[in-house]
């Protein structure tokens, strides 16, 4: 089975509140050549932006566990490598987000 943005999206949306802002970027190509690159699989390296309420009270490595965990299947699959922005709604007014 090949990974796509569209499951993963898809995955995240069904742990997420209705107002949750999420952004899934596929970074496979930057990484041609290193460990864990593999085109047969699909997305091998994707950065996540999440804006959640859900991280309330969470330190950064408990927000970064949790996603890890909803996105096990794909790690199982081939999925390399995961680079996260994980942000309350306070938090992410301090910032620009796409």
């Amino acid at each position: 089975m090949r990974i796509s943005i569209d499951q993963i999206t898809s995955t995240l949306n069904n742990h997420l509140d209705n107002d949750a802002l999420l952004h899934v970027i596929d970074e496979s190509n930057k990484h041609k050549g290193h460990v864990g690159h593999d085109p047969r699989v699909g997305l091998s390296h994707i950065a996540i932006q999440i804006v959640s309420n859900l991280f309330e009270g969470l330190s950064r490595v408990e927000r970064q566990r949790l996603v890890n965990s909803w996105l096990n299947e794909f790690f199982t699959l081939g999925l390399h490598s995961a680079r996260y922005d994980l942000k309350t709604p306070e938090e992410s007014s301090l910032a620009c987000y796409p």
